[in-house]
């Protein structure tokens, strides 16, 4: 990957590669009737209903919403993890499979209503592509795993 830029004075990692990649997306829009993107750009959203880093999705009501959540890779992922096991919704995450990771274990494995899935490397094997949000590609996909998290607390399910 090219260019990562860290703001030190908010404690978040910028990165220039965020875009879903394409072949994910697909998948997961076909299994999920998405009704909103929760960490998006006016540039990048998926869908029409999208919160931006402005609007906070931290701050939204996810209850009653079917949420796609790719929170690229920083400190927030566990707030994240959090708001979706505190709302009535249907919540699908693309992390980085950080098996090690303190929220992972906390929040996530082996929990009733949370759905794992590992995904294989990209077919190429060098990672799946996260273009910018000006649709610039990068030379070298990510090559470290990814999960995609499913966590459903709605009271009805369907």
């Amino acid at each position: 990957m090219k260019q990562v830029n860290i703001n030190v004075s908010k404690g978040y990692l910028k990165m220039k590669w965020i875009r879903t990649p394409k072949i994910i997306w697909e998948k997961l829009s076909k299994e999920f009737n998405f009704t909103v993107d929760a960490c998006a750009s006016d540039k990048n959203h998926l869908l029409p209903k999208y919160w931006t880093k402005e609007t906070d999705a931290l701050k939204q009501n996810w209850d009653n919403e079917i949420v796609y959540c790719h929170p690229m890779y920083d400190i927030n992922i566990p707030k994240f993890i959090k708001k979706a096991i505190n709302s009535k919704c249907l919540s699908v995450f693309l992390l980085p499979a950080s098996t090690n990771a303190s929220y992972f274990h906390n929040y996530l494995f082996k929990k009733p209503n949370v759905d794992i899935r590992f995904l294989k490397r990209h077919h190429t094997g060098t990672g799946h592509k996260f273009f910018s949000d000006d649709n610039e590609e990068p030379k070298c996909g990510y090559l470290r795993p990814l999960m995609v998290v499913v966590i459903d607390n709605r009271e009805n399910k369907l």
